[in-house]
């Protein structure tokens, strides 16, 4: 590992071990494609706008942006949708399966389907999987409004393949030191740790519902540099950790980022993270978020629950 401080990086691994977020064995047998399968069936649901042949838990938990809601009734569902961006990512460890993509309503033009102003959503759904069953379902959408935050999501088709990159034996992570290096990154966000201490690669890149926000004319300062500036802190409670893919190098969380009082107009929302870890060092990161802001989860907003 390539941190500055070892010392720092022992002492996060060991408390981080206490954390209660992750299962110790595979979900009830629901291996990765089992899990892929799953979300095929999810996906399939939400452009046939019929949730009839999801395989549910008895007590599934179901939540749309962050409010508790019935399966099929969130706001991106509906008739004639297409969801021409796609992301997925599993664990079978934890038995996580979570989507990323772009719904819309311009499907079929020239047909009655077609509406005059399609409409169009930031996606994502997160599923845990038991027992080859979904037992809980975690939407968030965004509708960009005009002038909001965001990239023009009519022009999103084909995600980052880095996600899909198998690393070399030499170049992984273990799964306790990707959870900690996701954890570690929120510490800076929470300005609780200095950010020269996170593990930085120096090829790093953070993509915001597909804006860049680091490196970039209007945001000069790089996946670490950008945190020299005071106001750009939040506190992170709520950190939930789902996804740890050793092979590839990925961890997904999910935080609440919360406004510091010291900086009320920094806008609050939950905020699901993938990063792409490669030699112990964040390579890539992808942020998704309600770019008008979403103050709860649903699932827990206490710090590390």
């Amino acid at each position: 590992m390539r941190f500055r401080r070892p010392a720092l990086l022992a002492c996060l691994l060991a408390s981080f071990a206490a954390l209660p977020a992750v299962a110790k064995t595979p979900a009830a047998a629901c291996d990765r494609r089992c899990l892929l399968h799953t979300l095929t069936e999810y996906t399939e649901a939400l452009t046939d706008n019929d949730a009839s042949r999801l395989k549910l838990a008895p007590a599934v938990k179901v939540t749309s942006n962050g409010s508790p809601g019935m399966l099929g009734q969130g706001e991106a569902w509906g008739t004639a949708r297409r969801l021409p961006y796609r992301q997925a990512f599993v664990d079978p460890v934890t038995g996580s399966a979570v989507f990323y993509g772009i719904v819309t309503t311009a499907t079929r033009p020239g047909t009655a389907a077609a509406p005059a102003k399609p409409r169009w959503w930031f996606y994502v759904a997160r599923l845990k999987v038991w027992d080859r069953r979904i037992a809980e379902i975690e939407e968030i959408a965004y509708e960009k409004p005009d002038g909001g935050f965001g990239a023009d999501p009519s022009t999103l088709t084909l995600p980052d393949r880095i996600y899909d990159t198998l690393l070399p034996a030499a170049e992984r992570s273990t799964r306790k030191q990707l959870f900690a290096i996701a954890d570690q990154y929120f510490d800076a966000v929470s300005h609780k740790v200095d950010y020269h201490d996170v593990p930085w690669h120096p090829e790093c890149q953070r993509v915001e519902i597909g804006v860049f926000t680091v490196n970039a004319p209007a945001t000069a300062g790089s996946c670490g540099g950008e945190f020299q500036v005071p106001a750009m802190k939040w506190n992170v409670v709520g950190r939930r950790f789902y996804i740890a893919d050793v092979e590839r190098g990925v961890v997904l969380a999910v935080g609440n980022f919360t406004t510091p009082p010291e900086y009320p107009k920094n806008n609050g929302s939950v905020v699901m993270e993938v990063f792409k870890v490669q030699d112990g060092m964040i390579r890539h990161i992808s942020a998704f978020f309600r770019g008008n802001g979403q103050p709860h989860s649903g699932w827990g907003e206490g710090p590390g629950s």
